[in-house]
């Protein structure tokens, strides 16, 4: 059976994922938990509440005072402060600040994050990357109940009348700094959760823990790609 341990890179969480019975796909050079044995049991689950380790997927930031015009420059297309924007090519462009672009792919494609790494240089640098791909850990949690299992950690009301899709808000979640993304897969309400790597146990412990009221599950990523279609 193939282990995390034979890939190039790991979730910090690869760990409480193998305790938990991943089995594992490659992805973005990372052993990235596929399933937990029940593929299409946990489709359904993912729809009424779970949570999934997106930390495989590719991201980038870019910060400073030039970035809108340089990110600009570049075509994509930047939204407001504290929203997100898909592009053409799927990636979602979250700006956290006048001066500051997350980048978010959803699946291991990710042809604008390649592009906009091959097109910066320091010679003309009026912005520099932020190195999200190491630094921050990704967390999606799913389904029907995931805004009021959220409403255990979180003082923002994440459901969707009051919190559209692609907004963003930069929280607190568990007592940590968390950036909450409102994403939905198809028809499920799902948020995207961004925040420091080194606590990735600690917040996986934190939703396991809060979601058990509502018998949530974990998943991996072949239920998100199903919620997406």
């Amino acid at each position: 059976m193939t282990r995390p341990e034979t890939f190039q890179r790991r979730s910090h969480l690869y760990r409480v994922c193998r305790e938990a019975g991943a089995r594992w796909r490659a992805v973005n050079g990372f052993g990235a938990p596929a399933h937990y044995g029940d593929a299409s049991g946990e489709a359904d689950a993912a729809a009424r509440l779970a949570i999934a380790d997106l930390t495989a997927l590719p991201r980038a930031g870019y910060k400073g005072w030039g970035m809108a015009d340089w990110i600009r420059d570049q075509g994509v297309f930047l939204p407001e402060p504290n929203q997100a924007q898909r592009q053409d090519d799927g990636t979602l462009a979250c700006r956290l600040s006048s001066g500051e672009l997350l980048l978010l792919a959803d699946d291991e494609e990710a042809t604008l994050i390649d592009r906009l790494a091959r097109a910066w240089s320091m010679d003309d640098a009026v912005c520099f990357p932020v190195p999200r791909a190491d630094a921050s850990a990704r967390l999606v949690v799913t389904g029907s109940e995931s805004a009021a299992m959220m409403a255990k950690m979180c003082g923002v009301d994440l459901r969707g009348r009051r919190f559209a899709d692609h907004a963003i808000a930069q929280t607190s979640v568990a007592r940590m700094n968390v950036i909450v993304l409102h994403n939905d897969r198809g028809a499920a309400p799902a948020y995207d959760l961004i925040f420091d790597s080194a606590s990735a146990v600690y917040l996986w412990g934190c939703l396991v823990d809060a979601m058990a009221e509502f018998s949530g599950s974990i998943v991996g990523l072949d239920a998100i790609d199903a919620l997406r279609g």
